[in-house]
């Protein structure tokens, strides 16, 4: 009788074991990923702050900001354009998403100079997708 119910308490020691490996994996990725998307955030959150006084620098910043988030969290291709990006979106029913590409697109490529309005107002775009991820 006890060696059955020695094989018992060893095959549960093993199991919460194993268990306790997966999970301990499981937190450290989660932990990770937290990490790196407050980067995103307080990145995000120093361009709301910023005085806009040169539209072209930050718009560049927000564009490296963005593309660097849509290939890390969707996997997307930076290769792509945001035409590109927005048709992916559409395709899943994410209207912001698809719009702000829309509007990046628009700024980036009118041959205008960006005022400091419009790069205001895609930063707050920005800032609203990831909020909403939260």
């Amino acid at each position: 009788m006890l060696i059955p119910l020695t094989l018992v308490v060893i095959i549960l020691i093993f199991i919460l074991w194993f268990l306790y490996q997966k999970n301990k994996k499981i937190f450290i990725k989660i932990k990770e990923e937290k990490k790196r998307f407050s980067v995103y955030e307080k990145t995000i959150s120093s361009l709301q702050l910023s005085n806009i006084s040169n539209s072209r620098n930050e718009f560049s910043k927000l564009n490296r900001l963005s593309r660097n988030f849509f290939f890390e969290y969707f996997n997307l291709p930076k290769s792509r354009t945001y035409l590109e990006i927005e048709e992916h979106f559409r395709k899943q029913n994410k209207k912001d998403y698809a719009d702000f590409c829309r509007n990046m697109s628009d700024a980036n490529y009118k041959g205008k100079k960006v005022n400091p309005e419009e790069v205001k107002k895609l930063i707050e775009d920005f800032a609203g997708i990831i909020k909403s991820l939260q």
